[in-house]
C-alpha cells in the first residue's frame, strides 16, 4: 500500500535532483531524447511542487507545469519568465506518455530547454539557500 506524500519541500527537491542526475547521465552518453525529455518535465514537476509546499500549498495532482507556474506566480511574479519553458516541458510529459505522431524530438531543443530548466531550478534553490 502506497505512503502518503510527503509534504516537506525537500523531499521534492531531493527527487526532482534524482531526475535532474538522470537527465545528465542521458544527454550527456547519447541516451533516449524521449525519455529525457519526460524526466525534465518530472524535475520541474517536483522542484515546482516543493517551490509551491515552501507556501504552504496544498499538494495537488497535476503534470501541468503552467498550472503549477500560474500559483508560483501569484508569490513571486519573477517566475513569470518561465511560462514558455512551461509550456515546452509540459508537452515533453504528454509527448513521452502518449502516441502522437508528428516530428520526433531534436536532441538540440531538448537540451537547451534542460538548460533553461536549470536556471529556474537555480532561482528556486536561491530561495532556499
Amino acid at each position: 500500500m502506497p505512503e502518503k506524500e510527503s509534504s516537506l519541500p525537500e523531499d521534492w527537491f531531493e527527487k526532482g535532483n534524482e531526475d535532474k542526475q538522470a537527465v545528465e547521465i542521458l544527454l550527456k552518453h547519447g541516451g533516449s531524447i524521449s525519455v529525457s525529455s519526460y524526466l525534465i518535465q518530472q524535475m520541474l514537476e517536483k522542484y515546482f511542487k516543493g517551490f509551491l509546499l515552501s507556501k504552504n500549498w496544498k499538494l495537488k495532482r497535476t503534470h501541468d507545469l503552467e498550472e503549477l507556474l500560474d500559483k508560483i506566480v501569484e508569490y513571486d511574479p519573477s517566475f513569470e519568465e518561465f511560462r514558455e519553458l512551461s509550456q515546452e516541458a509540459t508537452a515533453f510529459y504528454f509527448f513521452e506518455r502518449y502516441p502522437f505522431f508528428g516530428s520526433e524530438l531534436n536532441r538540440s531543443e531538448v537540451e537547451g530547454i534542460y538548460n533553461k530548466s536549470l536556471e529556474l531550478i537555480e532561482k528556486i534553490e536561491d530561495q532556499f539557500s
